[in-house]
C-alpha cells in the first residue's frame, strides 16, 4: 500500500487489507508477515510501535494460551505435558500472523486520513445496501466517533473508559444530536471505480489462490 492516490484509492486500500488478512492464512503467510513487519519497522515505525503497545497484552495472552493449550509432544518433558513443540510452532505462527495484520493496518492508517477511510468504507458498503441509506448513516456515525476520540482526553479511570466506549448516556445523546442535525459531509473517492473492481478483484483472487494452495498450520 503506497500513497499513490491515482492507484490506491481508499476503497482499494481496504480491499488490500482484506486480501492481506486472507493471504496471511496461507503457506506464504509467514513470509508475507515478515516482509510487512520489516517494511513498517523501516518506514512506519512510530505508528506500528504505538499500535503494538496498545495491543501488547492481547497479543501476549493469545500467544500464551496457544503455547500452553495445544496438545502434542512435550517440549520440556520434565516440566510436564505443556508447552509442546506443536504449541510453540502454532504460537509463533499465530504471532507472525497478528504482527503481519498489525503491519497492514499500520500502512492503512499512515497513508489514509479519517475522511478517506470513511469514503472507502462508504464505497464498499453502498453496493451491498441497494436503495437503503444505512451506509451513509453508519459512515457519518463513524466520523463522529473519530472526532470525539480525537477531542476526548486520555482515559484515567473506569469512568473515562466507559465514556470512550460510548456507554455514557450523555455521550450517546451528543452523538445522536449531531447525527440528526442537517449537515452535508463531502467524501471524495466514495465510489467504486472500474479500476478498483479490477485491481481489488485481482488482489482477492491472488490471496484466495494462495490460500487454496495450502494453509499454514
Amino acid at each position: 500500500m503506497t500513497k499513490h492516490a491515482s492507484i490506491w484509492t481508499p476503497a482499494l486500500k481496504l480491499i488490500g487489507v482484506l486480501a492481506t488478512a486472507i493471504g496471511l492464512q496461507s503457506t506464504l503467510g509467514l513470509w508475507l508477515a515478515a516482509v510487512l513487519v520489516l517494511w513498517v519497522l523501516v518506514s512506519h515505525r512510530h505508528r506500528f510501535m504505538k499500535l503494538l503497545r496498545r495491543l501488547r497484552w492481547l497479543i501476549l495472552v493469545l500467544f500464551g494460551v496457544t503455547l500452553l493449550s495445544t496438545p502434542g509432544a512435550a517440549l520440556f518433558p520434565h516440566w510436564g505435558l505443556y508447552p509442546t513443540s506443536e504449541g510453540a510452532q502454532l504460537a509463533i505462527t499465530q504471532l507472525m500472523r497478528l504482527l503481519g495484520m498489525l503491519a497492514s493496518v499500520t500502512l492503512l492508517l499512515d497513508s489514509t486520513d479519517q475522511r478517506a477511510l470513511a469514503a472507502g468504507s462508504l464505497a464498499l458498503l453502498q453496493p451491498l445496501a441497494g436503495r437503503s441509506q444505512w451506509p451513509e448513516r453508519a459512515v457519518a456515525r463513524l466520523l463522529l466517533v473519530f472526532n470525539y476520540l480525537e477531542s476526548a482526553p486520555p482515559p484515567r479511570n473506569l469512568q473515562d473508559v466507559l465514556v470512550l466506549a460510548g456507554m455514557e448516556r450523555d455521550v450517546s445523546d451528543a452523538l445522536a444530536t449531531q447525527l440528526d442535525q442537517p449537515a452535508t459531509i463531502e467524501l471524495p473517492y466514495a465510489v467504486l471505480t472500474r479500476r478498483d473492481l479490477l485491481l481489488g478483484g485481482a488482489l482477492l483472487t491472488l490471496s484466495l489462490l494462495a490460500l487454496a494452495s495450502g494453509q499454514a498450520v
